[in-house]
């Protein structure tokens, strides 16, 4: 089993054959890798109360979420992971959210996603190489079309609830 600190955490909701992206600040947390053979995750992270309604609104509606996590520092890729909310705890002046997850989608998978964006957007030669660099620098190599695609092919295999 290996612990690391969760640096942050974008919820991805299903809408149609899309995603939307939802960040919410995290005040503190971290993700658990099991080294199990099902490969399960857990993630634990402390909200501001206020988005205590949100939560509650997932919890009740018990499906599965997708969401970029970024761990042990800003300079780190995301990961998609699958995402089942397993438990909200009130905190004095927060919340704490419990997440049991899986990887959705390798590093290598991620970069090619971003790659076949650009082109497709007419990018060639040097503005490709340096809108590559960009966006994998910054961390916003997950693409809205990389996210849609993703999510549209877990919908299709029916395994989930999303």
């Amino acid at each position: 089993m290996k612990t690391f600190k969760l640096y942050s955490i974008c919820l991805l909701e299903g809408k149609a054959d899309s995603v939307e992206q939802k960040k919410i600040s995290i005040e503190d947390g971290l993700i658990i890798n099991m080294e199990n053979p099902e490969k399960t995750w857990y993630i634990e992270a402390v909200f501001a109360r206020t988005e205590l309604d949100f939560f509650e609104r997932i919890q009740r509606e018990d499906r599965h979420m997708l969401a970029d996590v970024v761990i042990t520092s800003k300079e780190n890729q995301p990961a998609t992971m699958i995402t089942k909310l397993k438990a909200i705890t009130k905190l004095s002046e927060q919340i704490s959210v419990l997440f049991e997850a899986k990887l959705a989608q390798k590093k290598g998978e991620l970069f090619e996603s971003v790659l076949k964006d650009l082109i497709e957007k007419g990018l060639s030669g040097e503005e490709l190489l340096q809108e590559f660099r960009l966006q994998t620098a910054s961390r916003i190599a997950h693409s809205q079309h990389m996210l849609d695609e993703l999510y549209r092919s877990l919908q299709k295999n029916n395994e989930l609830n999303l």
